[in-house]
Parts: structure tokens; C-alpha cells; sequence
């Protein structure tokens, strides 16, 4: 009887398998999006590459000289529950990238520019390592994922957060691990607290005020309106013509 309880109150939240299976879906659809612009043999650099999942794609399918930059090689994106490694990802951040001028025809920075500390910095290292004829592809969550986030939150980890909440009545921290009962935490964390700040920061308006302050947007793409990876999918991924999760800029140096 406990362990069917047990089930039950777990049963929301997915497994790491099933983790990777659905961030799998979810890069797989916004690669689909964005690969006509990568050519055979570029040399591409995946800045915040993660477990190195679209190196291997872009090495695969065009034969691409890559790299990858990422502060926690490994620890996360797709691959890192199945030990995938690629030995030419290097340890780093976006706001100092070790690598020479214009060495890049292309420049992949998918959900990265929310977490960094400081994002001219890093647009402006980008600018740097791109080519003058070169193709930054730049992606961002969107204020519709904060919305799906909040809807989660409630749907699904409410019970949970009550839980561990009462477990550690008299820790540390109490008066913020009591709000967010109620509010999500930011997915800008641990920069940003709550998820308020991402609805007004992941407006696709704020994010290509941004990336248009250093370089020329020639397309922007809307893969698709999808959920939360880590909970149980209430529905499929949708693509949409304006409503997606994430945000994807095309774009040249001006």
C-alpha cells in the first residue's frame, strides 16, 4: 500500500529517462528549425554545448569542424544521463571564450544568454570569435514557457514542494523555500528568484532588443509550443506560426 502511494504521489514527475527522451524530442524539433543555415565543413562552435549533443549533430549530418564551450561539461542537455562525451568541448563561459577572432562560420548559443551574468559581455565575445561573413544562431526561452512553467508548478510539484517544505520546517531559508509553495522559482536562477522576473524578461520584444543591439536579426524562428521536459507531458509539441517555448535569431554582424 505505501509503495502505491509512493507511486502516485511521484507519479508527475518523469524519470531520467523519460527526461532524456522528451529533451531529445524538443532539440531534435528546434535544430530541424534552424540547420538550414549550417553548410558542409563550417566550423561551428556550440557555446553552453552542454553534454555535446548538437556537435554531434552538426558533425554528423555536415560534416562540420566543431567545438564546444560549456562551464559544466556533461551535466546537462541531452546526453547527460547516457554519458555522451566529445572530446573537443572545452571548459568555459560565454563572457570569455578561448578561442581567436573570427575563427567561427558558425556560432550556436541555444538557451544560454538567461543564465549568463553578463550578456553584452558575452554577445560582444560572440561578435569576436564569429566570422565577418558569419552566422550567429541565438536562442532563448520564451515568456510562453514561463507560463507553461507556472502551470506545471501548480499542476504537478505543489504537493511535493508542501513536503519538503515540512521536512525542513527549521532550516535555513525558510521564509523563501515557504513562497515558493506558491511561485516557481526563476528558470534565470540562482541570478533571479521567481518566475515574474522571467515574464517580463523572456518576452521575445526584450530578447531581440538584446541581441539587436550587436548584431543584424535576418530571420527569427518559433520551433514549437512544447512542455516542461521533467514533468508529465500534458501535451505533445506544437509548432505554431508566433507561439513557441523558445526563440531563435538569425544573425549577421552588422
Amino acid at each position: 500500500m505505501l509503495n502505491y502511494l509512493k507511486k502516485i504521489f511521484w507519479f508527475p514527475i518523469s524519470t531520467k529517462k523519460d527526461i532524456e527522451k522528451y529533451q531529445t524530442i524538443i532539440r531534435d524539433l528546434e535544430w530541424d528549425s534552424f540547420k538550414k543555415y549550417i553548410y558542409k565543413g563550417d566550423s561551428f562552435l556550440d557555446l553552453g554545448c552542454g553534454a555535446g549533443y548538437y556537435l554531434m549533430k552538426a558533425e554528423d549530418e555536415f560534416e562540420c569542424n566543431v567545438y564546444g564551450v560549456d562551464p559544466s561539461p556533461g551535466e546537462h542537455g541531452v546526453g547527460r544521463f547516457s554519458n555522451i562525451a566529445n572530446n573537443q568541448i572545452i571548459q568555459g563561459y560565454a563572457e570569455k571564450i578561448a578561442f581567436d577572432n573570427e575563427k567561427f562560420d558558425v556560432v550556436l548559443c541555444s538557451h544560454v544568454l538567461e543564465h549568463v551574468n553578463d550578456e553584452n559581455t558575452s554577445l560582444r565575445e560572440i561578435n569576436r570569435v564569429l566570422k565577418k561573413d558569419g552566422i550567429l544562431i541565438i536562442g532563448m526561452p520564451t515568456a510562453t514557457m514561463s507560463i507553461i512553467a507556472i502551470i506545471s508548478h501548480y499542476v504537478f510539484t505543489t504537493h511535493i514542494n508542501v513536503l519538503f517544505f515540512l521536512q525542513n520546517l527549521f532550516n535555513k531559508n525558510f521564509i523563501d523555500r515557504f513562497i515558493h509553495i506558491f511561485i516557481p522559482a526563476s528558470h534565470s536562477k540562482p541570478n533571479h528568484k521567481y518566475v515574474y522576473y522571467d515574464l517580463k524578461k523572456y518576452r521575445v520584444k526584450s530578447w531581440r532588443n538584446i541581441v539587436n543591439s550587436q548584431f543584424e536579426i535576418i530571420e527569427e524562428l518559433y520551433p514549437c509550443l512544447y512542455p516542461y521536459p521533467d514533468y508529465l507531458q500534458f501535451f505533445k509539441p506544437h509548432k505554431f506560426k508566433k507561439y513557441s517555448s523558445s526563440i531563435f535569431f538569425i544573425c549577421r554582424k552588422k
